[in-house]
């Protein structure tokens, strides 16, 4: 295999589409450009192809939707056995949706947009059926069933507490598993943070402690590199190359208006128990819990500075978020799992002890700090990998880059899109966003450090024409 000659290469071994028509047409030399589309958001995987009809392959197939491609792409070699691959020959795609695009010159070009199968099985496929077991049983069952979603893909399942007793009321199988892992708690973390998403090496049902203690994947440095203190080899320059970003540029940081409404700084669980006709109201606050499960970061994104007269913390208003749960305990159980079989017994839905802490490190994920940053694609790379990532000041100080003491550190890939292009070059890119939970440094604190004095009162108007 030659050797790699810029970063970003890749190679094609099999790119194919199956027609409805029994048809299989080899797409080397047509393709103009595939994404690939990840987000540990969702259960599954996505994307589009565009390719030029210089032959009318929408009339001549016909192309209906319900085709499937196949392709296995990988990163041209750097020298090191065992290149990752894409590949998607064995597990294909499902087309479910055509587009036209006029290039201009006469030319045309189809985009073809694709999914995992299983997203077609799920608007197909409702799950009627009581279950009592452990709940990451019950998800195998759900996505390997060939009833439910039937998947042949790698499952990597993270063992979950307890028995449970679960019926899935006429769902479909994606709402019932998203219902599973918001109940979920991980044997080996005591967590309640479970994601239910696909990426290119599989469908995955894991806590996020299991994916923040993972190894770093990559290493990024938004740094200048000089090539004069490499080996002078290609290979070397290249390897520099994938350690820089293309780009990058922060989209969310430390939205304060959504942490309070969504409960990432404070929060009420109030569970009304209508077997004993009580009820009881649990809290979070955002210190206080800061360090309850494993952690990206360990500080946090806010400060404790008093924010008022009254000497309030940002996490001082726990009414601002306020949710409602009814429950039923019979002894150490729920009225609904209660059994008097010794031998068979079912663990108790403790809502109160995860919804909270759950909802907010969701938000931390979706509102905290993320990053959008371009890199040169290698196919090893997906959603759930954590990276480094230094984002260096701008400026110098005393003849050196200094790391931002923020913004740099360990993050997670939430998103990510492979995009491999062949003209002008065969090119392949990743856009990735990537999240953590808190700050590499701690934020200094200033007890002091109130809003403004403001005057005692405003002025009343009674008469206002």
């Amino acid at each position: 295999m030659a050797e790699i000659q810029y970063a970003g290469e890749y190679e094609i071994e099999e790119i194919k589409l199956f027609s409805s028509s029994g048809n299989i047409i080899p797409l080397n030399g047509l393709m103009m450009q595939l994404s690939l589309f990840e987000n540990i958001f969702s259960p599954t995987m996505s994307g589009q192809i565009v390719l030029l009809d210089t032959n009318s392959i929408v009339l001549n197939l016909p192309i209906i939707g319900q085709e499937y491609l196949s392709f296995k792409i990988k990163t041209a070699s750097l020298g090191n056995e065992g290149t990752d691959i894409i590949d998607y020959t064995e597990n294909v795609f499902s087309i479910y949706k055509i587009d036209k695009r006029i290039m201009g010159d006469g030319a045309e070009a189809i985009v073809l947009h694709f999914s995992s199968p299983e997203m077609m099985r799920n608007s197909r496929t409702r799950v009627s059926k009581s279950y009592a077991n452990s709940i990451d049983k019950i998800v195998i069952d759900v996505l390997q069933n060939a009833r439910y979603l039937n998947s042949k893909k790698d499952l990597f399942i993270e063992g979950t507490v307890g028995v449970r007793k679960m019926i899935a009321p006429n769902n479909q199988p994606f709402t019932f598993v998203q219902k599973l892992a918001s109940e979920a708690i991980s044997v080996e973390h005591g967590s309640p943070y479970f994601m239910f998403y696909e990426n290119k090496n599989g469908i995955h049902f894991r806590s996020l402690d299991n994916l923040y203690n993972q190894p770093v994947s990559a290493e990024y440095n938004t740094g200048k590199f000089s090539h004069q203190e490499s080996s002078g080899t290609v290979v070397k320059d290249v390897l520099d190359e994938y350690s820089r970003p293309i780009s990058h540029q922060i989209v969310q940081a430390n939205d304060m208006l959504s942490n309070v409404r969504g409960g990432l700084l404070g929060s009420n669980l109030i569970t009304h128990d209508i077997y004993k006709k009580n009820y009881n109201i649990k809290s979070f606050r955002y210190f206080k819990n800061f360090p309850d499960f494993s952690r990206l970061s360990d500080n946090p994104i806010y400060n404790t500075n008093v924010i008022d007269e009254f000497g309030n913390t940002v996490d001082n208003f726990t009414n601002a978020n306020i949710h409602l749960h009814p429950t039923a305990k019979v002894e150490e159980s729920d009225a609904q799992h209660y059994t008097d079989v010794a031998t068979a017994p079912y663990s108790p839905n403790r809502i109160e002890n995860s919804l909270l802490h759950r909802q907010a490190k969701f938000l931390e994920l979706k509102k905290g700090l993320s990053l959008l940053v371009e890199v040169h694609g290698m196919t090893n790379m997906a959603i759930g990998q954590t990276i480094n990532f230094e984002m260096l000041v701008v400026g110098e100080t005393h003849g050196k880059s200094k790391a931002d003491p923020y913004y740099s550190g360990k993050y997670l890939i939430t998103q990510l899109r492979h995009e491999f292009n062949e003209v002008p070059q065969r090119k392949h890119t990743i856009a990735m966003t990537i999240v953590k939970d808190g700050y590499t440094e701690e934020l200094e604190q200033n007890r002091s450090a109130a809003e403004p004095k403001r005057r005692s009162k405003g002025t009343v108007y009674t008469n206002v024409a």
